[in-house]
């Protein structure tokens, strides 16, 4: 019996916090809910329709690692466009042949950089900074507006 109450007893907390907690789709809906009762005198929530809410993660754009891989290859193509330049001024066949070598193996390099941005940007999985749902509703006119919120879901940042 001794060891029952206690089991009983963390089930009752876990089934009362279970109850009380929202999920963060509930949570998007009760802030966007407050947000267009403040805004625009929304009278009914019932008219709103909401979709499901969306994680927004950060973008491998901003990371250091894209930020190099595309100046390797902005300055891959530099070079190449300098080998160009100076295939009218070479006299001799070596001069020549060395500067298809170099062309080559410039191109070879821009390649496997290039394959290397792809793969980066392909497997890159940002970290979450925020959500976004979708809404429609009625307020004198049909209306659809994106809702961006933070990441705690606590406010809206933007609405679009």
């Amino acid at each position: 019996m001794k060891k029952i109450l206690p089991i009983l007893f963390f089930l009752n907390i876990l089934t009362f916090y279970s109850a009380h907690a929202q999920s963060n789709q509930q949570k998007a809906q009760g802030l966007i809910i407050k947000y267009l009762s403040s805004k625009s005198n929304l009278k009914s929530n019932a008219n709103i329709n909401f979709s499901p809410i969306e994680v927004l993660r950060s973008s491998f754009a901003d990371t250091k690692q894209y930020k190099n891989l595309l100046h390797k290859i902005d300055t891959l193509k530099l070079e190449g466009r300098k080998i160009d330049a100076r295939i009218p001024k070479l006299k001799t066949t070596a001069e020549i042949n060395q500067s298809k070598k170099d062309s080559k193996n410039l191109s070879d390099q821009l390649v496997a950089t290039s394959d290397q941005l792809i793969d980066f940007m392909t497997a890159y999985k940002g970290k979450p900074v925020g959500w976004m749902i979708k809404t429609t509703y009625r307020h004198n006119t049909l209306r659809k507006k994106r809702f961006y919120l933070n990441q705690e879901l606590t406010k809206v940042d933007s609405v679009r």
